[in-house]
């Protein structure tokens, strides 16, 4: 089970999008992030458990860091790290050690560079994406392919959605966005929609304000209803991801917050 890439996945929908009401891209205003800041780490655990009930058996762990600003080529960039492996029991059925990474420009929070280390089993994969703004293109190792100006990596996408301002969300409106899926070198579109505020726990925070939100998902192997997923982030200017929940063939996976560091929020 791809626990952290599977997180990210679902996380991410709400970046960089086209909305049907306001028929445009939002733009990110360049040099304004109130949302984050520098060595920021947002910790995660990953469970298993029945359908509409909490989980039970805890699949593995990961983070999301925000490790400094660097010079990248020709800009200043954000260096984000993402980190998911298995629980020592269930690494003896089936070991996971996923590693991804992003370099995402400071003044855009567009992604300039993505990489990828899976451990999966006995699958083993590294990958790396260059973005090119001026041309609209990424290029991999195999491929290089057409992107739209607003075209993120899995990880990057999630900064980006945290700047987004707050009053821009609209209820039940439906958001459409594109994603670079490295693993399968393609472009990968789906659609968000924010459906109700709710106030929630969460190991990390008590009685939060929410926005919880739908996500379709590509039904396959894994997912087994496209269109019952759902994400919760906190319902502010910083967005952080507070939990999700989805069914699976068997059961359902769960997603919590349970652990911060360095953030940027008001207790």
């Amino acid at each position: 089970m791809r626990f952290f890439y599977f997180f990210l996945t679902i996380i991410t929908l709400n970046i960089y999008c086209f909305s049907q009401k306001t028929n445009k891209y939002y733009k990110f205003e360049q040099n304004k992030n109130p949302s984050f800041g520098l060595n920021e780490v947002l910790q995660y655990k990953f469970s298993y458990g029945k359908s509409d009930s909490k989980g039970f058996l805890t699949g593995g762990y990961g983070s999301l860091e925000v490790n400094g600003l660097i010079k990248k080529d020709t800009i200043t960039a954000y260096k984000i790290e993402a980190k998911g492996k298995t629980t020592k029991i269930f690494s003896l059925f089936f070991k996971v050690e996923d590693f991804f990474s992003t370099y995402v420009d400071k003044s855009t929070l567009l992604t300039h560079q993505f990489a990828r280390s899976i451990k999966e089993g006995g699958y083993e994969k590294n990958q790396r994406a260059t973005f090119d703004r001026k041309n609209n293109i990424v290029v991999t190792d195999k491929d290089t392919l057409p992107i739209n100006p607003y075209t993120h990596d899995v990880l990057s996408a999630l900064y980006a959605c945290r700047a987004i301002p707050n009053d821009q969300i609209v209820i039940n409106d439906t958001i459409n966005v594109q994603i670079f899926n490295l693993e399968k070198s393609k472009l990968f579109d789906s659609y968000i929609v924010p459906i109700k505020k709710e106030i929630i726990n969460t190991k990390c925070f008590k009685k939060t304000k929410s926005i919880k939100c739908h996500v379709h998902v590509e039904k396959n192997r894994i997912f087994s209803d496209k269109d019952a997923t759902y994400v919760w982030v906190t319902d502010d200017k910083y967005h952080i991801p507070l939990k999700v929940e989805t069914p699976i063939k068997v059961g359902s996976i769960y997603i919590e917050l349970i652990d911060t560091e360095n953030i940027n929020y008001p207790f």
